[in-house]
């Protein structure tokens, strides 16, 4: 499905995250540590969001999806789980926009894989979204090895 591994700069860039509750919440926070400006829209969000949103770490639109809060995005991320918030997204997308289905993959062009970063490298671990899990267990199996490495030179 994702067939282009890339890197993106994503200090300063337009994000909207369509939802408020815990995949919303982890894709958030990758998105904070890479400098994104981040734009909820949800009726609602979870304590973790909220708080993000009370700190000043991120805008909140409490409202429904609408096709005007993604026409300026860099990166949507689909996060809440609601057919028509989807439906929305697929009818409003612009082909240069990057779009991320976190609760419906086949929405999506582009994926959050599994990462870390460790004295210097950025390593990131796929598994085309057939298995999240093996994809965080072997992103911890890597760390592990690297950090061996390391403190072996």
């Amino acid at each position: 499905m994702f067939n282009f591994p890339l890197f993106l700069d994503m200090a300063g860039k337009p994000v909207v995250v369509i939802g408020g509750g815990t995949i919303a919440s982890r894709k958030i926070n990758k998105l904070l540590e890479a400098g994104a400006n981040i734009v909820v829209v949800a009726p609602g969000v979870n304590a973790p969001v909220r708080d993000l949103y009370e700190k000043g770490e991120i805008h909140w639109v409490k409202d429904e999806c609408r096709p005007d809060y993604l026409s300026s995005a860099f990166l949507i991320v689909s996060a809440s789980g609601d057919p028509e918030a989807r439906r929305i997204i697929h009818e409003s997308v612009h082909p240069h926009q990057l779009v991320n289905g976190a609760d419906e993959p086949q929405l999506g062009n582009a994926a959050f894989p599994a990462s870390f970063e460790e004295e210097g490298y950025h390593i990131a671990v796929s598994t085309e979204g057939q298995s999240p899990a093996a994809a965080k267990s072997l992103k911890q199996k890597l760390r592990d090895w690297l950090r061996e490495t390391i403190e072996k030179k």
